[in-house]
């Protein structure tokens, strides 16, 4: 093609030049953001993911109901150990003393466990380990600073049992590990002694294994549970 066909269709081989100039810083410009467009959409959907998977975690979440767990879950759970002793004393009043031990408790900056205001009193916190502080504040225990591999130690007198129609009833609990509005898993071991001449009637919600050394019998539970656990013990006169 010569420059006159060139000049009358418009283009001249100066103006091509620019043209191809204008065109590779163009073309090398979308290649450059083709990768921060495909990290963008990889984020977006990890983002996705992400509340997806949140979502599913709050629609798992126990509100309260107990499930009893047939192993323990893969993560370690806090750990709620009490002894329980039930004196003739027990019998005519109704308190029984309490021992307790919380162990591996969630690694935040304050927490509290938390007692039935009429059925509480005599709360003592007998040792703490990686513990900052922890106070006794009416009928509860308020703990700051928990770091990993804590353990609290609580005694206490508490209003358990009761008589009706002939026989002696401990009831036991709540015990739960709640954060927020959900439940979380728990280990509970309770170990309830007693005078040998009461007869253990019936446990629930599973029975107790039982034993008895000389003058004191024993009834005892270990629990893996999310949600609220009651504990209730039938006793009568042998």
């Amino acid at each position: 093609m010569s420059a006159k066909n060139n000049v009358q269709n418009g283009f001249s081989s100066r103006a091509g030049v620019k043209i191809l100039q204008i065109f590779f810083p163009l073309c090398c410009g979308v290649i450059l953001m083709l990768p921060a467009l495909s990290t963008a959409a990889v984020d977006d959907w990890s983002v996705i993911e992400e509340e997806a998977a949140l979502e599913q975690r709050a629609r798992e979440v126990n509100e309260g109901e107990l499930q009893l767990l047939d192993r323990p879950p893969e993560a370690a759970a806090h750990l709620h150990q009490n002894r329980l002793l039930i004196t003739e004393r027990s019998l005519r009043d109704g308190w029984v003393a309490m021992y307790q031990c919380h162990s591996n408790l969630d690694k935040v900056s304050a927490s509290q466990i938390v007692y039935n205001k009429e059925r509480i009193r005599n709360i003592r916190v007998l040792s703490s380990q990686n513990i900052g502080s922890a106070r006794v504040e009416g009928h509860t225990v308020q703990i700051k600073d928990i770091a990993a591999e804590s353990e609290i130690c609580i005694s206490a007198d508490k209003k358990a049992l009761s008589y009706e129609k002939g026989k002696y009833y401990l009831r036991l609990g709540p015990f739960m590990r709640r954060f927020l509005d959900g439940y979380y898993p728990m280990h509970v071991q309770v170990e309830v002694s007693y005078p040998a001449f009461l007869q253990l009637v019936s446990a629930s919600p599973v029975d107790a294994l039982r034993r008895t050394s000389g003058r004191t019998s024993y009834a005892d539970f270990d629990l893996w549970v999310i949600g609220k656990l009651d504990i209730e013990l039938v006793f009568s006169s042998k």
